[in-house]
């Protein structure tokens, strides 16, 4: 019992910070304290994580591996650069961070349970609670009317979403008599023609398709966020989709593989459907938010692409895309929070018009971070296009390779359209100074970029050799 709960402990810090942070008395304008405490219980969490990654723990409902270990490290990570990135804004503008940093922590807490889940229960649990998180930390953020409306869409569809949830694991449980993975697993093997297992099988795979963020359930994360602060929105496009893929890579693995190759034309189907809303989506939107909206829901649908089989071959180069999109989102994510404007992080692409004369670095470095998140050689994003585009002419789709070279350009246009703001109009914004800390991060960011650059055996072979072992 004792060794179960320290083996629990990097869970149970991650539990005693939410309750600290969202059900304390806390006083105004604390917000230092607040983002130190924050900090320190997530090194300690991610520290201990790491120790502890595969050891059983008092919840047999879960179980860690290397895989598991790589998408939290990827939570952790976002959530580390995003309160060293938030706390400024905060303190600036004298705004409680307590929720905001309160729900960061549930979105590590249950998005790592997610992932590591052997249980449908506690899936359907941890997916439920993940949504909960998002609508309160949207209704926390929400000032206008417009932000109300949208959370209140948000709100029910996360509730219907936990409906479809339930009522699948009610369904199985009735089938199958156990919510165990393994069990069902095997019962969806032995019993592929059933039609309620793929009505069961649908009930948890939309869910997590709204999570995502992936077309046609992506209007929560393109039109919600038009107005929405920055630190949420990062909030968003980093962390909820992070704790989203993980799960429902890990759900197709362990329990859905022997209903693949039924599920593959819906699949596909999902994904070039959201490579094309959100390629054309980014071309159309004044809003910089809304546009990255848009391409995080094209990059959704490059890389449902190419996990759809979940083999070796498809997550391996599935995932060696998704980590140099999410390095390459996080870096511009970290420019926009060096452009600001009388305190408040602009929105408009008019308001970026000159920057490029007020802040050369920052806005040299957006453009790169841009291109890599285009897939142009030789930025680092070129290694996870690749891959993503080698799997496809290996396996002769050559349809959807051509498809997807279109809206590269496509989306190409709209990042033009940026580098055009930037560059090649006339300033009309006075920009605040970037906080020294902007500098650091983009560097750092950049650094990390230029290793993978130099070392891409850490995204190809190693990730390959554990992908193996886990789906041995």
């Amino acid at each position: 019992m004792i060794e179960g709960l320290i083996y629990f402990s990097p869970m149970l810090i991650l539990l005693i910070a939410v309750f600290i942070l969202m059900f304390g008395e806390h006083e105004e304008d604390e917000q230092y304290r607040c983002f130190r405490f924050s900090r320190i219980m997530l090194l300690s969490s991610f520290v201990l994580e790491v120790i502890f990654y595969n050891k059983p723990s008092i919840l047999t409902l879960s179980q860690g591996t290397r895989f598991t270990l790589v998408f939290e490290s990827l939570l952790y990570g976002s959530g580390l650069m995003l309160l060293y990135l938030s706390r400024k804004w905060f303190t600036a503008m004298h705004r409680q961070a307590y929720i905001f940093c309160g729900c960061l922590f549930l979105t590590l807490m249950f998005g790592s349970l997610l992932v590591s889940s052997t249980n449908l229960g506690l899936t359907v649990g941890c997916a439920v609670m993940l949504m909960s998180g998002n609508y309160i930390i949207l209704r926390d953020s929400n000032t206008q009317k417009d932000s109300n409306i949208s959370s209140r869409i948000y709100l029910i569809s996360s509730l219907f979403c936990a409906l479809l949830l339930t009522g699948a694991a009610v369904i199985l449980r009735l089938l199958c008599g156990s919510l165990d993975y393994e069990a069902l697993r095997m019962y969806f093997d032995l019993n592929q023609s059933d039609i309620r297992l793929f009505a069961a099988a649908a009930m948890l795979i939309v869910p997590f398709l709204f999570l995502t963020g992936l077309a046609p359930m992506h209007f929560w994360l393109t039109e919600t966020f038009g107005r929405m602060m920055l630190p949420v929105f990062v909030y968003f496009v980093l962390m909820s989709g992070t704790g989203g893929w993980g799960g429902f890579i890990h759900l197709n693995i362990a329990v859905l593989a022997p209903l693949a190759a039924y599920f593959k034309i819906f699949y596909v189907s999902v994904a070039l459907l959201s490579i094309g809303v959100g390629a054309v989506g980014a071309c159309g939107g004044q809003n910089i938010r809304k546009i990255f909206a848009y391409i995080a829901v094209y990059n959704a649908g490059i890389i449902l692409l190419t996990v759809r089989r979940f083999t070796v071959n498809a997550l391996n180069a599935g995932f060696g895309y998704m980590f140099t999109y999410l390095l390459a989102m996080c870096g511009i994510c970290t420019c926009l929070f060096g452009l600001k404007r009388k305190g408040e992080y602009l929105f408009m692409l008019s308001e970026f018009e000159g920057a490029s004369q007020k802040r050369p670095y920052i806005s040299a470095m957006m453009v790169i971070f841009m291109f890599s998140l285009l897939g142009l050689p030789p930025f680092s994003g070129f290694l996870g296009l690749f891959s993503a585009l080698n799997y496809q002419a290996l396996h002769h789709h050559f349809y959807q390779l051509i498809y997807l070279l279109i809206m590269m350009l496509v989306v190409g246009y709209a990042f033009l359209q940026i580098v055009r703001a930037l560059y090649f109009e006339e300033r009309k914004t006075t920009f605040d100074k970037a906080d020294s800390g902007i500098y650091t991060a983009i560097l750092l960011n950049a650094v990390l970029m230029l290793l993978i650059m130099i070392l891409p055996q850490y995204l190809t072979e190693d990730v390959r050799t554990m992908l193996e072992t886990v789906l041995q």
